[in-house]
């Protein structure tokens, strides 16, 4: 047992501080991502659209994926703030590349188009799967 509390005691404060610097991307990689949505993703979720809500949703799980693998293999803070930063770039142009493949997605979450938002979650989603797993290595 007190093997156990000697490792907690001892690795706790490196887990809060790449916790720390993880979350400092992820805020950054949210706001962002708010900045260069042409349409007001948060207001609209707000306002009850349920396509606005599907694609912000898949935006919070796809930029934690990522994040989560650059903790697996890590070297050190720096490594992981590196590749955490990497992704977070790679992941925003996978989703300005997404939206410049599905012409008109703004408009059509605005107008509260529920199917074109689930596929353009699936596309968010299935490159943060495979951003991560290539991280990860």
């Amino acid at each position: 047992m007190d093997q156990a509390l000697n490792s907690l005691a001892n690795g706790f404060p490196a887990l809060l501080l790449y916790l720390l610097v993880v979350t400092a991307i992820y805020v950054v990689g949210v706001v962002i991502y708010v900045k260069l949505t042409p349409h007001k993703e948060l207001e609209l979720v707000q306002n009850g659209n349920m396509a606005a809500a599907v694609s912000f949703s898949a935006l919070i799980i796809s930029l934690a994926l990522p994040l989560a693998a650059c903790m697996i293999h890590k070297i050190g803070l720096i490594d992981v703030a590196i590749w955490g930063t990497t992704s977070l770039f790679l992941q925003l142009f996978l989703f300005r590349f997404t939206d410049f493949i599905f012409k008109g997605m703004p408009q059509r979450i605005e107008d509260n188009e529920t199917a074109p938002a689930l596929v353009l979650a699936a596309f968010k989603l299935a490159g943060s799967i495979v951003l991560a797993f290539a991280i990860a290595g």
